[in-house]
């Protein structure tokens, strides 16, 4: 395994019942991370739960998006959501939910914070879905495991971004 992979396996999560903050260490620089977090239209290849991103406008650091998210979490239903995405580049995104199909509740941020070796990139995340309440636990647990996945997706994009840069 190459040194360079094994900071995505450290994903440290914290929370429950859809209130989340996970956070992993990727040994790149601020900008490599956020060149990566803000290509939306790249996510649907390579996020496991986005089947599609679309950018609605985009008004300086103001940007709506439409998501069509599909994963276990989403019971096998393509659910979608428009989100209103806040930039402050290279270090933080706050994203909150406009409407949404199935969805309560979906607000978040991204932060990239510089660190010695890299950076440490974390997602905070609020989520309440608009389920029936036996189905509740089952959709946590599922969203914790693709918070999980997610972010090491993302950490080993960010180091693979590294080393296809041209030297």
């Amino acid at each position: 395994m190459p040194i360079l992979a094994s900071p995505a396996a450290r994903v440290n999560l914290k929370g429950s019942q859809g209130n989340y903050t996970a956070s992993v260490m990727v040994p790149v620089s601020a900008q490599q991370a956020w060149s990566v977090l803000s290509n939306y239209e790249s996510m649907p290849g390579l996020m496991p739960d986005i089947q599609q991103t679309k950018v609605l406008s985009r008004s300086g650091r103001h940007i709506e998006l439409s998501q069509t998210y599909k994963a276990p979490y989403t019971f096998g239903l393509s659910i979608k959501a428009n989100l209103q995405v806040q930039e402050t580049p290279p270090t933080k995104m706050s994203y909150s939910l406009i409407r949404g199909e199935r969805i309560k509740q979906l607000s978040g941020n991204w932060t990239i914070t510089p660190v010695k070796g890299g950076v440490l990139l974390k997602h905070q995340l609020q989520v309440v879905p608009q389920i029936p309440g036996f189905l509740l636990g089952t959709y946590y647990e599922l969203t914790e495991a693709n918070l999980r996945q997610s972010m090491q997706i993302l950490a080993k994009a960010m180091i693979n971004s590294v080393n296809r840069a041209p030297s």
